[in-house]
C-alpha cells in the first residue's frame, strides 16, 4: 500500500501539478488533482507507529524513527535547492537563502513569509511530532478511552474551522494550525482505528463510521470531493491489507515491489520538484507530454534510489547503533514515569 501511495503521488505531480504549476510544461491530463497519496502515506505511517511503538523502549524507538527520517529529508532539501539554483529556469520561483533555512529546520509551515522548496515536505515536520507524540503517550496507556479520543482527532478540527474559522483568526493562530498540521489529524486517527480493527478491538461498523467521519473531515478542510472520496476508497483497501491475509495475488511482483518499497522514501521525498525540472528540460530538448513523463519518473527513480543507497540506509544503520544517553532521552525517560 505504501508503494501505491507513493505513486499516486507521483501520479498526480507528473500529470496534474506539474501543468498546472508550470503551463509551459502542457496541458494537465485530466480534470481533477486527486490528491490522495500524500494523506494516505500519513495514515500508513500512523498505522505503524502502533505496530512497531510497542517493542522495547519508546525513547530508543524514538530515536530510530528520527534517525530513519530525518538525514534523507535534509539532504534532499538540499539537493533539490541546489538543482534548483543552478538548473531551474528564469522563470520559475526560485529558493532562497531563508527557504532554505527554514526548511532544514522543518520551521516552513509555521511561517507564511518562506516557501517549502518542495511541496511534498509538508508531511515531514507533522510525522516527526506524531513519532514524539506516540513516544510520550504511549507508556501511560489509553485504555477505551482510546477511541474517544479518535473522534475528538476527528471532529474536534472541524468544529474549530467551521465557517472558516481559522482563515478569519490572527495570523499567529493560522500559522499555529498549520505548522501543527491540526487539519490533519483525521488522518493519524484512522490510521489508529485501522490498527485497532486489526487487532479486532474495535468491530467493523465502528470502524467505518470512523472513515465515513474522515472523509467528511478531509472534504471539509480542503472543500475537494473528489480527493477526499478518493482517500475513502483507498482507506478501505489499508484497513483490508492490515486485517489480512496477505495478498497472494501480488507475489509474482515480490521482486519489483520489494525494491520500489524500499526507495518509497526517497521517491516521496524528490519526485515534485526535481521531476518538474527533468520535465522541463526534456520538453526544451524537443519532447512531448508523455516522454516528459516518462523522463522525470525514471530519473527520479534513479535519484531516489541513489539517496535511499548512500544516505538513508548508511545514515540509519550508523545512527540507530548509536547508544543515545543524551539530554533528550533522559528527559523522555523523565516524562514517562
Amino acid at each position: 500500500m505504501r508503494v501505491l501511495a507513493v505513486f499516486a503521488v507521483m501520479f498526480t505531480h507528473t500529470t496534474y501539478m506539474g501543468p498546472f504549476l508550470h503551463p509551459e510544461l502542457g496541458e494537465p491530463l485530466g480534470r481533477y488533482p486527486f490528491q490522495v497519496g500524500a494523506s494516505i502515506l500519513l495514515v500508513i505511517s500512523a498505522y505503524f507507529v502502533c505496530v512497531t511503538v510497542r517493542k522495547g523502549s519508546t525513547w530508543r524507538w524514538l530515536w530510530r524513527r528520527v534517525c530513519r527520517v530525518l538525514p534523507p529529508y535534509l539532504v534532499a532539501v538540499l539537493v533539490t535547492y541546489t538543482a534548483l539554483i543552478l538548473l531551474g529556469p528564469n522563470n520559475w520561483i526560485l529558493p532562497t537563502g531563508r527557504d532554505l533555512w527554514a526548511n532544514l529546520t522543518l520551521a516552513a509551515s509555521f511561517d507564511r513569509g518562506v516557501q517549502l522548496i518542495d511541496g511534498s515536505y509538508w508531511t515531514l515536520p507533522l510525522q516527526l511530532m506524531a513519532f514524539g507524540a506516540a513516544a510520550l503517550l504511549w507508556p501511560r496507556g489509553f485504555g477505551q478511552r482510546i477511541t474517544t479520543g479518535l473522534w475528538i482527532m476527528i471532529v474536534a478540527p472541524v468544529i474549530l474551522q467551521w465557517h472558516d474559522r481559522i482563515g478569519h483568526s490572527p495570523v499567529w493562530v493560522q500559522q499555529t494550525w498549520n505548522g501543527l498540521g491540526l487539519h490533519r489529524l483525521q488522518l493519524f486517527a484512522i490510521g489508529i482505528a485501522v490498527w485497532l480493527w486489526a487487532q479486532r478491538r474495535i468491530g467493523v461498523l465502528h470502524l467505518s463510521a470512523l472513515l465515513a467521519a474522515t472523509v467528511y473531515a478531509q472534504y471539509a478542510h480542503t472543500l475537494d470531493l473528489p480527493s477526499a472520496l478518493g482517500i475513502g476508497v483507498l482507506l478501505v483497501f489499508v484497513a483490508l491489507a492490515a486485517r489480512g491475509p496477505d495478498w497472494t495475488v501480488f507475489a509474482r511482483f515480490r521482486r519489483p515491489i520489494q525494491f520500489l518499497a524500499r526507495i518509497s522514501f526517497g521517491l516521496y521525498l524528490l519526485n515534485q520538484v526535481l521531476g518538474y525540472l527533468i520535465a522541463y528540460r526534456l520538453m526544451e530538448l524537443g519532447a512531448g507530454r508523455l516522454l516528459q513523463i516518462a523522463g522525470a519518473v525514471t530519473g527520479v527513480t534513479a535519484l531516489a534510489w541513489l539517496l535511499t543507497k548512500y544516505v538513508e540506509e548508511p545514515s540509519y544503520r550508523a545512527l540507530a547503533a548509536l547508544r543515545v544517553r543524551g539530554l533528550g532521552a533522559r528527559a523522555l525517560a523523565w516524562l514517562n514515569t
